[in-house]
């Protein structure tokens, strides 16, 4: 069975917490500071997963270049959520709801950053392509501050199908366009909606632009350069909880 190593302490919680992967085993340095790391440990038994204390050596060989703190954590792949639970979840909902569809990101600290405002700004799930981002599950989680692992996911095989569904549901999807033909601020943002975001090499497809009920344009000075893409998603759900906050 294969194993992933997750370094760092924010990492490891945030496995242990959210249940998403199997945990295999609960490395620590023989000079952590056992107070400190006194949760992790608690939950790491609560679920009868092996702690060990490690030689520093095998630490620093598991991790690499990347620092650990003195807490790894061995595991599996993630589990994703399929579509048909996603949209379970939205008929399930009695407020409007914030999706972000996050196409075509391929690298992994990007997506991780996504996540993590994503998260922070309300998003209930997001719905991504499979791309390269996912050969990289301990940088997407660490620079998701555990993000990662506490959002609900599906990375279908074709995201038309799902996107398909939450049209159906009366979700409405606005692809995040630099010639989009509404600006953001002009934009009613209180109902439910999905967010559609490409990474930064490719952008949106033209079939998911098909499929958006309008393009929306992050207004920008005339000559600046296009926004990253984890910026987008970052100036997009700040503004979607201000309209909601505000009422």
């Amino acid at each position: 069975m294969s194993e992933i190593v997750f370094e760092g302490r924010v990492s490891a919680e945030a496995i242990l917490s959210c249940n998403r992967r199997v945990v295999h085993r609960l490395l620590l340095s023989p000079h952590s500071d056992l107070k400190r790391l006194e949760r992790l440990i608690e939950l790491a038994l609560d679920k009868d997963v092996l702690v060990q204390i490690a030689r520093t050596e095998l630490l620093a060989r598991l991790a690499g270049d990347t620092a650990h703190g003195g807490v790894i954590a061995l595991c599996s792949e993630r589990e994703y959520q399929p579509v048909e639970q996603m949209l379970e979840w939205v008929d399930s909902q009695r407020e409007p709801v914030l999706i972000f569809v996050l196409a075509g990101f391929e690298d992994a600290y990007n997506m991780g950053y996504a996540l993590r405002v994503a998260e922070a700004f309300g998003a209930g799930w997001v719905l991504c392509d499979r791309k390269e981002w996912l050969k990289d599950e301990p940088t997407v989680l660490r620079s998701s501050a555990g993000a990662f692992e506490r959002l609900p996911i599906s990375v279908p095989d074709s995201l038309r199908p799902a996107l398909q569904g939450l049209k159906e549901r009366g979700i409405r999807l606005l692809a995040a366009l630099e010639e989009g033909t509404m600006g953001l601020y002009d934009t009613d943002l209180r109902g439910s909606v999905a967010w559609m975001v490409g990474g930064e090499k490719r952008g949106l497809s033209q079939h998911l632009r098909e499929m958006a009920d309008a393009s929306v344009r992050i207004p920008t000075r005339p000559d600046a350069p296009p926004l990253p893409a984890s910026h987008a998603v970052a100036i997009l759900a700040a503004e979607t909880f201000r309209q909601r906050q505000k009422g």
